[in-house]
């Protein structure tokens, strides 16, 4: 084993976990100190990778050398205490190279002050200048359990037919990311800023708001994803309606109106002068899936006609968000149906792809909570005159809704696919306990596998459903 691969993939791991030491250790209890085969991603050399790596094997190289010359300064190097000296720095200096997450986590800790008081600075900078901006600009914030890159990709499609739009990319949705954003991409020929608000813990999207205070705030939903790390649905929920709570006098909310937590939640985070709007897909009337090309029509009463170029029956939610936002601003309903129509699938998320062989792929692998499984089964369903396959490793962060969830999940994709496809883990069993035999079931042990044998499962003219793809940290 190459020993640049144990020292990278223990490095890889802490940038996996986000730098949290905690959680750090725990997955290195986990997987262990050396790189298993078949890793599904790598890791990427960002300046803080650079930094503790650089100084990880600097320590190495160096430290037995001083031990080496401060211990045998005086003695002979023919002296029993020499080689015997020189053997234990030989085995320390071996034994280092399989360690270096103590190296790593050493120097997290001492640089921890400097690297908050250099977070600090660039925050306090993008809250500079998004002030001197001031009324200017727009801020519109997303937050959420689920739907949130879907939504601002939508609003901006439709927001940018009439004004300079910019929005965070894929990646960006903490405060320093955020922060980093607005220094180098924001200017002040911008009209709107489009803000993803990420959450793991109570207090980041409070965070993000002191930032960016929005003047729209959207809630796209919520459900169990981070259950494992907040605990509780409330804790959830608290947290997402922070983007409520510490948007900016008079703003409007602008919340789904399908999902019962939210409806159920919302009147504690209003203000009295909120002004509330509610997105739903039953605004549309005459509303019709298009198997064939893959897109939704309905009729909305303010806009008109529609078309929207989505898998998921929430397309239409979300085109109602987009009318609803658009109300704040100066734009026609032909700008805003136009805006509408060349909304396209991100990346990873019900992207539907024409393969060899008449094969219908749709590839759903950054969708990694309940509502979205849910929506990809129900897409399944809706394709007419194919095979239909569903592959999935099931969903993390669940908590103690884990069994239950997955219960369902199985439970839904009765009647619907024609093969499921799991991968060998801790939570597909409990979709087996859903579907009890009332479907065929391949197993395989790892995804990579499932890949390599999938040209013995499909068929010209199937349908596939790639639906979520964990992570290493969770493999």
């Amino acid at each position: 084993m190459k020993i640049f691969n144990v020292i990278k993939y223990q490095l890889y791991l802490l940038q996996l976990e986000n730098y949290e030491l905690v959680r750090y250790f725990v997955l290195l209890f986990k997987k262990g100190i050396l790189p298993p085969v078949g890793l599904r991603k790598s890791l990427v050399w960002t300046k803080k990778a650079l930094l503790l790596f650089s100084l990880a094997v600097a320590t190495h190289l160096v430290l037995p050398a001083v031990v080496f010359f401060y211990f045998t300064s005086g003695l002979s190097v023919v002296s029993v205490r020499y080689y015997a000296l020189c053997a234990l720095l030989l085995t320390a200096y071996y034994l280092l190279q399989f360690l270096y997450f103590i190296l790593y986590t050493l120097y997290s800790v001492l640089f921890w002050p400097l690297d908050f008081i250099v977070k600090q600075i660039i925050i306090k900078k993008a809250k500079f200048k998004v002030k001197y901006l001031g009324s200017r600009i727009k801020i519109i914030g997303i937050a959420g359990s689920y739907g949130k890159t879907t939504m601002k990709h939508a609003l901006t499609k439709v927001l940018g037919e009439k004004f300079k739009v910019l929005s965070t990319p894929e990646s960006v949705n903490t405060s320093i990311g955020v922060a980093r954003w607005i220094l180098k991409e924001v200017d002040e020929s911008a009209q709107i800023l489009i803000i993803e608000m990420g959450e793991h813990y109570r207090g980041d999207i409070e965070a993000l708001c002191k930032i960016a205070r929005p003047d729209i705030s959207v809630i796209t939903g919520i459900n169990e994803a981070h259950l494992e790390r907040m605990g509780s649905l409330d804790e959830i929920a608290s947290t997402v309606f922070e983007a409520v709570s510490y948007s900016k006098p008079g703003a409007v909310i602008v919340l789904n109106g399908d999902d019962k937590n939210v409806m159920g939640l919302y009147k504690e985070f209003v203000w009295k002068d909120h002004r509330v709007e509610k997105f739903q897909i039953s605004n549309f009337k005459f509303q019709k899936f298009n198997a064939e090309e893959l897109f939704w029509t309905g009729n909305h009463p303010e806009a008109g006609e529609i078309k929207i170029h989505l898998l998921g029956e929430y397309a239409l939610g979300y085109a109602d968000a987009a009318i609803q936002v658009a109300k704040s601003f100066v734009i026609s309903w032909e700008e805003v149906r136009r805006g509408i129509e060349k909304i396209k699938p991100v990346e990873h998320r019900l992207q539907p792809i024409r393969s060899a062989g008449d094969l219908l792929i749709i590839d759903d692998a950054y969708n990694g909570n309940p509502e979205g499984a849910s929506e990809a089964i129900r897409v399944l369903s809706r394709i007419e005159n194919r095979r239909k396959v569903y592959i999935t490793p099931g969903l993390v962060e669940m908590g103690k809704a884990t069994k239950e969830v997955h219960i369902e999940i199985g439970e839904q994709l009765v009647g619907v696919a024609d093969i499921v496809v799991l991968i060998k883990n801790s939570v597909t069993p409990s979709i087996e306990l859903g579907i009890k035999n009332r479907t065929e079931i391949i197993w395989f042990n790892t995804a990579q596998e499932a890949h390599s044998k999938l040209s013995t499962i499909l068929k010209p003219g199937d349908v596939v459903v790639f639906q979520n793809d964990w992570g290493d940290n969770y493999v």
